[in-house]
Protein backbone atom coordinates (compact mmCIF):
# COMPACT_ATOMS: atom_id res chain seq x y z
CA UNK A 1 0.00 0.00 0.00
CA UNK A 2 3.03 2.65 0.58
CA UNK A 3 4.26 2.16 -2.90
CA UNK A 4 0.76 2.77 -4.08
CA UNK A 5 0.48 5.62 -2.14
CA UNK A 6 3.76 7.06 -3.06
CA UNK A 7 3.61 6.98 -6.64
CA UNK A 8 -0.13 8.46 -6.69
CA UNK A 9 1.54 11.29 -4.78
CA UNK A 10 3.85 11.72 -7.54
CA UNK A 11 1.71 11.29 -9.94
CA UNK A 12 -0.40 13.89 -8.83
CA UNK A 13 2.32 16.41 -7.98
CA UNK A 14 3.28 16.26 -11.66
CA UNK A 15 0.28 16.50 -13.36
CA UNK A 16 -0.25 19.33 -11.49
CA UNK A 17 3.59 20.68 -13.10
CA UNK A 18 2.39 19.97 -16.09
CA UNK A 19 -0.64 21.78 -16.10
CA UNK A 20 0.33 24.14 -15.00
CA UNK A 21 3.01 23.93 -18.08
CA UNK A 22 0.30 23.37 -20.28
CA UNK A 23 -2.63 26.14 -19.62
CA UNK A 24 1.12 28.70 -19.76
CA UNK A 25 1.15 27.49 -23.41
CA UNK A 26 -2.23 28.16 -24.27
CA UNK A 27 -1.62 31.24 -22.83
CA UNK A 28 1.46 32.06 -24.96
CA UNK A 29 -0.14 30.80 -28.18
CA UNK A 30 -3.48 32.85 -27.57
CA UNK A 31 -1.17 36.00 -26.81
CA UNK A 32 0.15 36.39 -30.69
CA UNK A 33 -1.73 38.24 -32.72
CA UNK A 34 -2.21 35.69 -35.58
CA UNK A 35 -2.32 32.00 -35.62
CA UNK A 36 -2.87 29.59 -37.74
CA UNK A 37 -5.05 26.93 -38.13
CA UNK A 38 -2.30 24.00 -36.92
CA UNK A 39 -1.53 26.46 -33.68
CA UNK A 40 -5.47 26.61 -33.01
CA UNK A 41 -5.52 22.88 -32.85
CA UNK A 42 -2.37 22.56 -30.99
CA UNK A 43 -3.93 25.69 -28.29
CA UNK A 44 -7.58 23.27 -27.74
CA UNK A 45 -5.21 20.08 -27.22
CA UNK A 46 -3.39 22.04 -24.75
CA UNK A 47 -6.35 23.13 -23.26
CA UNK A 48 -7.42 19.74 -23.19
CA UNK A 49 -4.79 17.76 -21.96
CA UNK A 50 -4.05 20.49 -18.86
CA UNK A 51 -7.86 19.49 -18.30
CA UNK A 52 -6.99 16.11 -18.08
CA UNK A 53 -3.80 16.27 -15.62
CA UNK A 54 -6.45 18.44 -13.53
CA UNK A 55 -8.67 15.85 -13.18
CA UNK A 56 -5.60 13.89 -12.04
CA UNK A 57 -6.75 14.62 -9.06
CA UNK A 58 -8.89 11.29 -8.68
CA UNK A 59 -5.93 10.04 -7.20
CA UNK A 60 -6.37 11.77 -4.14
CA UNK A 61 -9.14 11.06 -3.98
CA UNK A 62 -8.71 7.06 -4.18
CA UNK A 63 -6.24 7.85 -1.31
CA UNK A 64 -8.63 8.95 1.19
CA UNK A 65 -10.92 6.38 0.43
CA UNK A 66 -8.21 3.72 0.07
CA UNK A 67 -10.48 1.13 2.10
CA UNK A 68 -13.45 1.11 -0.45
CA UNK A 69 -13.97 -1.18 -2.81
CA UNK A 70 -13.99 1.31 -5.65
CA UNK A 71 -9.92 2.26 -4.92
CA UNK A 72 -8.72 -0.04 -7.78
CA UNK A 73 -10.48 1.92 -10.36
CA UNK A 74 -9.92 4.96 -9.21
CA UNK A 75 -6.51 4.44 -9.33
CA UNK A 76 -6.41 3.15 -12.71
CA UNK A 77 -8.38 5.88 -13.89
CA UNK A 78 -6.36 8.49 -12.42
CA UNK A 79 -3.72 6.25 -14.48
CA UNK A 80 -5.09 6.20 -17.89
CA UNK A 81 -6.00 10.00 -17.47
CA UNK A 82 -2.21 10.99 -16.78
CA UNK A 83 -0.99 8.79 -20.02
CA UNK A 84 -3.67 10.31 -22.19
CA UNK A 85 -3.07 13.83 -21.23
CA UNK A 86 0.59 12.95 -21.65
CA UNK A 87 -0.18 11.43 -25.70
CA UNK A 88 -1.85 14.52 -26.30
CA UNK A 89 0.93 16.93 -24.92
CA UNK A 90 3.10 14.72 -27.50
CA UNK A 91 0.55 14.94 -29.90
CA UNK A 92 0.35 18.72 -29.51
CA UNK A 93 4.03 19.36 -29.83
CA UNK A 94 4.71 17.72 -32.67
CA UNK A 95 1.81 19.46 -34.07
CA UNK A 96 3.49 22.89 -32.88
CA UNK A 97 7.05 22.39 -33.40
CA UNK A 98 5.89 20.59 -36.91
CA UNK A 99 4.89 23.63 -39.21
CA UNK A 100 7.37 26.15 -37.90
Amino acid sequence: MARNSESLNTLISTSGTIAGMGLAIVGILAAKQSMQYSEMISDDMFLFSSIGFLLVVIGYLAQKHSEQHYYARLVRLAEWLFSLSLLVVAAALVLLYAEA
